[in-house]
Formats: C-alpha cells, sequence, structure tokens
C-alpha cells in the first residue's frame, strides 16, 4: 500500500510539472493589469465583458456567493480597490472576502507562436496580499484561478465559477472563440489578439508603434 502511494504521488507530480513547462510567465502590463505580452504576442482582456466588475454566480464553502471579479481592482465591493476578485455570500451581501488581488497577479501562457495554436489555453493567477494572514476565516490567504479556455464552437464568451477548493482556493473558467488570445489576421498577416467586443484581430500595441513608425510600409 505505501508503495503504491510513492507510485500514484509520483504520477500526479509528473504531471503537474508537465503541465508547468507548457506554459511561460508572461509580462503584465504596467499601465493595463487586463494585458499581458509574450514574445511578439499579447493576450488582452480589457473588452471581454460589456462592463466591469462583472458578477457571476456559483458554489462556495457553506453556500452561494456572488464573485465580482474585475481584471483592474475596483469591483466596488471588499473596500480595497486592488482587489481583482471578491466573494460575496449571496444570502448575506454584507459578507466579503477578498478572494484575490491584483497586484500581486501572475499570468501563464504560451510564451512563442501562440498564435497557431487553435486550443489555446492561458491562466491568470490572483493570489491575495499576505500583510495580515488570518488563521480564522483565511483572510491574506485566498487565492483565485481564472482558467481561459479557446473554444471555436462558442461564439461568446461563456465566464463559469467552478467553485472553491477547500478552503480558500477559487476557480473562474472563461470559454469562448475570441477571450482575447493571440491571433493573427489572416488577410494582412498582422499579429495581435482576438477582442471579444469586435471579434477580429486588434493589432497588438508593439504593431501600433511600428505602424506610427512607418507609416508606408
Amino acid at each position: 500500500m505505501f508503495q503504491t502511494s510513492i507510485i500514484l504521488s509520483c504520477i500526479l507530480i509528473s504531471i503537474f510539472l508537465k503541465n508547468i513547462c507548457l506554459a511561460s510567465l508572461l509580462l503584465i502590463d504596467p499601465k493595463n493589469p487586463c494585458r499581458a505580452y509574450g514574445n511578439a504576442s499579447v493576450y488582452d482582456i480589457t473588452d471581454l465583458v460589456d462592463t466591469w466588475p462583472v458578477a457571476l454566480n456559483g458554489p462556495g464553502f457553506g453556500g452561494k456567493y456572488i464573485y465580482w471579479w474585475s481584471c483592474a481592482g475596483n469591483t466596488g465591493k471588499c473596500d480595497d480597490t486592488d482587489v481583482a476578485v471578491c466573494q460575496q455570500r449571496a444570502d448575506a451581501p454584507e459578507l466579503q472576502f477578498n478572494a484575490g488581488n491584483v497586484s500581486p497577479q501572475l499570468w501563464y501562457g504560451l510564451f512563442n507562436g501562440p498564435a497557431s495554436k487553435s486550443n489555446l489555453t492561458w491562466d491568470i493567477v490572483y493570489p491575495n496580499h499576505q500583510a495580515n494572514p488570518s488563521f480564522i476565516d483565511g483572510t491574506g490567504i485566498r487565492v483565485t484561478a481564472v482558467h481561459f479556455i479557446v473554444d471555436s464552437a462558442i461564439e461568446k464568451p461563456i465566464l463559469t465559477v467552478d467553485g472553491e477548493e477547500k478552503y480558500t482556493e477559487y476557480s473562474i473558467t472563461v470559454r469562448g472563440k475570441c477571450i482575447g488570445q493571440p491571433a493573427i489576421n489572416q488577410t494582412t498577416f498582422v499579429q495581435g489578439y482576438c477582442d471579444p467586443k469586435t471579434g477580429q484581430v486588434v493589432p497588438g500595441p508593439y504593431i501600433n508603434k511600428i505602424i506610427k513608425l512607418f507609416p508606408k510600409i
């Protein structure tokens, strides 16, 4: 039994390491926390929803919750403007918990050549600031992971709350054909990102700078 447990643990660790190796840390835009960069690629969820914050209903420990998510903070809940995800009890609105901050966020995605992948995925992890952790309600040690899955069968982005891993880990999944992933305009071959608002490929900021420098090219 003990040997079986060791073998199973080794398998799980190898799977975890394999998944980590498929992604790299992306460079977050210093002026727009809803955007990050790889190597000549850009991920941009600024227009993923019509208005931030977006309210998502989903399960949590002990009941149902509303998860207020804003990629730039200012959720209008949880007081702190740096909060990316605020968890609010559905039957007791006064109960609100910081489920992840904007400033320590980490983006994981393909660093090179992501536009050629049709099943592109990436993640944003919002950990809490740990300035004043609590052993009672999880304050300071909560974390929310947002998983992005490009799915050509889904025309408009669908956002769902997967739930809470007991007791302070939360998960949101975004699926859709155009959810801010790196993409290439097949007519002009200009590389940018798929804008969720228009469904079109928008040149990345670095491309815009080149166009301004060389407008006649």
